[in-house]
């Protein structure tokens, strides 16, 4: 048979370009079919006239793409490309509860971006018992098996925890600083936008906000507030935590409607507005607002972190910052295929907060 292979070592492409391309075309115009054995890397090199690097790496191009795929002790067989040819096994992991609206977008987008890319894409459950507790008996056997990435939407720490032990890769899709070098371990940073801090900012000022209330489970997760202080913002925190075993939205909603009666009917200076930071603790704060009479942005107004779904309890599109899942989404497996291309991480943010302006502020 003639050489399907036309190599030209003075042209412009490198010459496992060139070989790649003849192997697309030779496939495509049927001279290899699905199920045909490819010559071999010497006789290959022979053919081309090359050394045995260049269809080495020309075939481990093409066994990405799924041209090709190497049988141990019969040598690269042509795939059939209607066929799914899967590259390997990724667990993307769902932490607390289904009906958190941000993760299952991301969950969701994710894995059907994953999948396009002939991924193979399994999930696993971490039911929430607490704040910081977690039932982690079926993830414990989940890690225990063969994957070749795990992907987290959140920073929980006993779950990220439970994959470092495991000595699988991840990526995390996470506020906190990412983590490098633990265990064949992987991180990445999301970065709260300063454009979002400076936007409400300025329609604090617009406005004559001067007293800020946060309703928070961790005042350091809302540190950003600070620098509003230097503009003659007074920021005061209320913090609030569950004791005991009975740590659920619920509860937590339950909290915040606690603390904005007490603020309201004590002695404490009004705020003009209040900052909730999460959508459980502003359903109980707007609940409270209602028992007292008051009503957002009439009598104080309202800013919330869009953080869970929850938010469309309210009448009116609610003031927030807020992130988008699908953008997050389509940066972070972009990111993944880079990493399993060329097993490198590139140092990038994935997708900023912004401040979004509704009816309550």
């Amino acid at each position: 048979m003639q050489t399907p292979f036309v190599l030209d070592p003075a042209g412009p492409e490198t010459l496992t370009s060139q070989l790649i391309e003849n192997l697309r075309q030779a496939i495509a115009n049927g001279v290899y079919k699905p199920g045909d054995r490819l010559p071999g890397i010497r006789e290959m090199a022979k053919m081309c006239g090359t050394s045995v690097q260049v269809p080495i790496d020309a075939l481990k191009a093409l066994a990405q793409e799924g041209f090709v795929k190497a049988r141990p002790r019969i040598g690269c067989i042509v795939m059939d490309k209607r066929r799914k040819v899967w590259r390997g096994r990724i667990l993307i992991v769902h932490v607390g509860a289904y009906s958190n609206y941000s993760q299952n977008v991301f969950c969701a987008e994710s894995a059907r971006l994953l999948k396009a890319a002939n991924w193979r894409v399994e999930h696993a459950f971490v039911p929430r018992l607490g704040l910081d507790e977690y039932d982690t008996s079926a993830f414990r056997k989940e890690v225990a098996e063969k994957y070749d990435l795990v992907l987290l939407p959140a920073y929980d720490p006993p779950v990220v925890r439970l994959v470092q032990e495991s000595g699988l890769s991840y990526m995390l899709l996470a506020s906190q600083v990412g983590e490098r070098n633990k265990t064949g371990c992987i991180g990445i940073t999301v970065q709260s936008s300063n454009q979002a801090l400076s936007d409400f900012a300025d329609h604090c000022r617009q406005n004559g906000v001067w007293r800020i209330l946060c309703i928070t489970p961790d005042v350091c997760v809302f540190q950003s507030f600070e620098a509003l202080k230097a503009a003659g913002v007074t920021v005061d925190y209320v913090v609030v935590r569950c004791d005991g075993t009975d740590k659920t939205a619920e509860r937590f909603s339950r909290l915040a409607f606690d603390a904005v009666v007490q603020r309201f009917r004590g002695r404490a200076p009004r705020p003009e507005l209040i900052f909730f930071s999460d959508d459980y603790l502003a359903r109980g704060g707007l609940l409270a607002l209602e028992r007292l009479g008051l009503h957002a942005p009439e009598d104080v107004k309202v800013v919330t972190l869009a953080n869970t779904g929850n938010a469309p309890f309210y009448p009116r599109p609610l003031t927030r910052f807020e992130h988008d899942p699908f953008e997050e989404a389509k940066k972070m497996v972009q990111m993944i295929l880079r990493y399993f291309r060329t097993g490198r991480l590139p140092r990038t943010v994935l997708c900023n907060i912004r401040y979004v302006r509704g009816e309550t502020f």
